[in-house]
């Protein structure tokens, strides 16, 4: 990068370091930026249900309408994303294999990464945007530390077959899968639980973080029975044909009568007993009315309304925990509609929605230096170390230090610093040379807002520099600080929400 435009670059750095004491403060009120104008429904809906807006997804909401547009997402299985798969299975084989392929890898770390790179991707990429997202709400909220023993090669499989396939279906079934889910067994020390000696870190976060909640009116006494269920819920072991794969071990097993949340389970019962919690547990009202409190602070607000709350709840109880209602529920509500500015964007979907708002395109080669960015800003793919997962409030990733870091990735990628990544700068400002064009049209393209009229000016006295406005930038003006300008704006409170 030239001296010039490393000059215009620090100007920009120090115009974004002073945006994040506004951002700060409304992360410390709960309160919106009210200088900021609001953006459509449609841009709000679009920008909470997917990893980025583009122009594709735009056009698909002005040709569907928001409700027809919802429920083509609601039915992902419908949206084909082969072309995604093909590519995929060339770049990220390991998240294919089979228990028994995976654990003869050399390096389970390749699954690993390989299982964070698909999952970037994917979310990147796929026409199925709000499938993606819940899919990375759920790994969330059944969230397994990636890096924990053989946990590095079974998270691959947790992945496709407890949270793709049941992110928009029914609680219930996804709940079972991800008890007999041999990496959170493992994860949460479930293979050590066996009668006479039982184990209880499964089954107080099994109450605590997937379905009651901490306070969901569960007791010790209702912690140790929970247990005793799930003695023997355990993983094959090598010397097993089935090495890697859920197995129940009978002579592990307490057979004996036991009481969770005053229901009976009769002796003998083995596997199902188990099994019984997990329907306890899945039809519960307290687990009702947390997920759905946990849905609604991913969606609407940090502190959603307690009035939505209470219709997810029921809507929850009504339908067994159908997913879909419930977002259909929350995402037609009024909370919603009103919630502008109510959601920071957490770092994975700041990178991402930069990439995906810049028409970018994330090649193999890029992915090690996006993983240094992730890594800055404090959140990786299941790298999460506590079961709790990644927070989703804003006070957790609003420190000085976290948003400047957000503007080292915004303006490395705009100065075009990031290897395999790449922005044509000349497309994205619409190919004017008038300074008020140009950062109109960036607005379109990037912010899918209006600006605030004093706002606009400052981008405007940004992109003429020092000298006074011609009217004109040269060919070097351009080349110098429009990139300075898109990460600018990528790094301003416009671009922090979603």
């Amino acid at each position: 990068m030239d001296l010039q435009r490393r000059a215009l670059f620090g100007k920009a750095a120090a115009f974004a370091a002073s945006t994040s004491t506004g951002i700060s403060e409304a992360a410390e009120t709960q309160q919106p930026d009210q200088s900021l104008p609001a953006p459509s429904a449609d841009i709000l809906t679009l920008g909470r249900c997917t990893f980025g807006i583009t122009d594709a997804l735009i056009r698909q909401m002005d040709r569907l309408g928001r409700r027809n547009w919802l429920e083509q997402q609601l039915d992902w299985e419908a949206i084909d994303d082969s072309l995604l798969e093909e590519q995929l299975h060339e770049q990220t084989p390991t998240i294919y294999m089979s228990e028994s392929e995976l654990a003869n890898l050399e390096n389970g770390f390749q699954a690993a990464n390989q299982l964070k790179q698909a999952t970037l991707f994917r979310a990147m990429f796929s026409p199925r945007q709000l499938y993606e997202v819940m899919v990375e709400f759920w790994s969330n909220h059944f969230s397994i530390y990636h890096r924990d023993g053989p946990v590095v090669r079974l998270k691959t499989i947790d992945d496709r077959e407890v949270i793709r396939p049941h992110a928009l279906g029914s609680f219930r079934d996804l709940l079972h899968a991800s008890s007999k889910s041999p990496a959170m067994l493992l994860y949460l020390d479930n293979h050590t639980n066996v009668a006479g000696t039982p184990n209880e870190n499964y089954a107080r976060e099994l109450m605590e973080l997937h379905t009651l909640g901490v306070n969901g009116g569960y007791t010790e006494t209702d912690v140790q029975e929970v247990a005793r269920c799930f003695t023997g819920w355990a993983v094959a072991s090598r010397r097993s044909l089935n090495v890697g794969q859920f197995h129940f071990y009978p002579n592990r097993h307490d057979q004996g009568s036991k009481t969770v949340l005053g229901t009976h389970i009769a002796a003998g019962g083995g596997i199902r007993d188990g099994e019984k919690v997990v329907d306890i547990l899945a039809g519960h009202p307290s687990t009702a009315h947390f997920i759905s409190t946990k849905l609604a602070r991913h969606f609407v607000s940090d502190q959603p309304p307690d009035s939505l709350v209470d219709r997810m709840t029921r809507v929850f109880l009504d339908t067994d925990g159908d997913i879909p209602s419930l977002l259909r529920e929350m995402l037609d509500s009024e909370e919603f509609l009103s919630s502008v500015d109510e959601k920071l964007k957490r770092p994975v979907e700041y990178i991402l929605s930069a990439l995906r708002s810049t028409r970018t395109s994330l090649k193999r080669p890029s992915y090690a230096r996006l993983r240094e960015y992730l890594l800055a800003l404090g959140q990786i793919p299941f790298e999460w170390v506590p079961p709790d997962g990644y927070p989703d409030s804003a006070g957790y990733w609003t420190s000085t230090n976290g948003m400047l870091n957000r503007w080292n990735f915004s303006s490395s990628l705009a100065g075009g610093v990031l290897p395999g990544i790449s922005i044509d700068y000349l497309r994205l400002s619409g190919g004017s040379n008038r300074p008020d064009e140009i950062v109109d049209h960036l607005a379109r393209q990037l912010l899918h807002r209006s600006l605030n009229p004093a706002h606009r000016d400052s981008f405007i006295a940004f992109l003429n520099g020092d000298q006074p406005s011609s009217g004109r930038l040269d060919d070097a003006a351009i080349h110098s600080r429009v990139p300075a300008l898109i990460g600018l704006m990528l790094s301003s409170p416009y671009f922090q929400y979603r």
